[in-house]
Formats: structure tokens, C-alpha cells, sequence
């Protein structure tokens, strides 16, 4: 005959190792959606060309003793990383590297070049960040179909670049109509 305290002792010990491991898979699974949504945050920055929040953290992920809460750490990538330069910063020193060659200037060159003036420019694809930053700063340095970039309001017959003229006042109000149908159109714009 056995002893009823010693089966109820087994029995809780039983459910709470079955407790335990179901707890501990779910972790698991938590830590691998973790790991997804970090990557995506990366590869996010990286391709919008954005600085990364200094703030940007991660939980640490690691086994603890009992009852003690990690405390959040800075992300090893951001911690890597660094910020990159503002976009309008990389725009106007690519304008002078252009405006000094006088000529179109390839992506790689240009990188190049901003990184030996002191940018940081920086992701999985660094010139692709470096597009991605020009690319929202059309007004300053345009990429042209045929290769490379050139200053946005300079004319240049060598290579057919015109710069776009000036918006109008009436190109200036069907681009809002069209962008925000919902405002009244006789609404008087506002002036300085």
C-alpha cells in the first residue's frame, strides 16, 4: 500500500514538469517571433534609410534564476551600429562632391567619397541607404536613367538633364485636390 501524500506529491510533481514544459515551449516560440520582429526592425532602418532610435532596445533573452527580470540591453546591432547621418546632411555634401567634379557621379564613387568627408552611412547595404536618403532628397541630387547622380537644379546639355521647372499656383492646387480630396477647395491657402 502506498503512502497518499507520497502519490499526491508525485501526481503535483508530474503537472508541474508538464506545466513547466509547456511554459518553457512557449518561450520558445516567443523567442523566435522575438528574433523575427528585431530583424524586421533592422532591416527596416537599414532600408528606409532612417537613423535608428538611440532608444531602440531589446529585452535580454536569457535564462534567469528565480524570479529576477532581465533588464532590458541595447540591441547588438544598434549597439554596433551607430546612427547614420541626417539625410539632409549626406544630400548637401553629395551636392558639393557633384558640384566639385563637375560631372555625373556613380553611387559607388559618391559613398566613397562621403565616407572619406566623415559621413556615416551605414546598413546591410550601405549604398543602398545612401539611394535611399538621395532618393528623399530629390530636391537637391536626382539619380539619372543613364547611371549616376547630378544636382537637381542645374541644367546640364551633356547629358540632357533639365531641372524641372517651378510648381505653379495652379499645378501647386490640383496637386492638393488631388492629394487631399477631402479639403474644401475654396478654402483660401494660407500666406505668409
Amino acid at each position: 500500500m502506498t503512502d497518499a501524500a507520497l502519490t499526491n506529491a508525485e501526481a503535483r510533481r508530474d503537472a508541474l514538469a508538464s506545466q513547466i514544459n509547456a511554459a518553457q515551449q512557449q518561450i520558445d516560440e516567443w523567442k523566435r517571433e522575438l528574433r523575427s520582429v528585431e530583424q524586421f526592425i533592422t532591416t527596416w532602418y537599414s532600408f528606409a534609410g532612417v537613423e535608428a532610435p538611440e532608444a531602440q532596445q531589446s529585452v535580454a533573452v536569457a535564462p534567469s534564476s528565480e524570479g529576477a527580470v532581465m533588464p532590458p540591453v541595447p540591441n547588438a546591432v544598434s549597439a554596433k551600429r551607430g546612427r547614420n547621418s541626417k539625410k539632409e546632411e549626406v544630400a548637401e555634401a553629395a551636392y558639393e562632391v557633384i558640384r566639385e567634379r563637375n560631372e555625373p557621379v556613380s553611387r559607388s564613387d559618391l559613398y566613397k567619397e562621403l565616407i572619406a568627408r566623415g559621413l556615416r552611412i551605414e546598413g546591410s547595404d550601405p549604398e543602398m541607404v545612401l539611394s535611399t536618403m538621395l532618393w528623399r532628397m530629390k530636391d537637391r541630387v536626382v539619380r539619372l536613367k543613364s547611371g549616376g547622380y547630378w544636382l537637381a537644379d542645374v541644367k546640364n546639355d551633356e547629358i540632357g538633364y533639365e531641372p524641372a521647372p517651378p510648381e505653379t499656383e495652379a499645378e501647386l492646387q490640383v496637386r492638393i485636390a488631388t492629394e487631399h480630396p477631402d479639403m474644401d477647395a475654396s478654402v483660401e491657402p494660407i500666406s505668409d
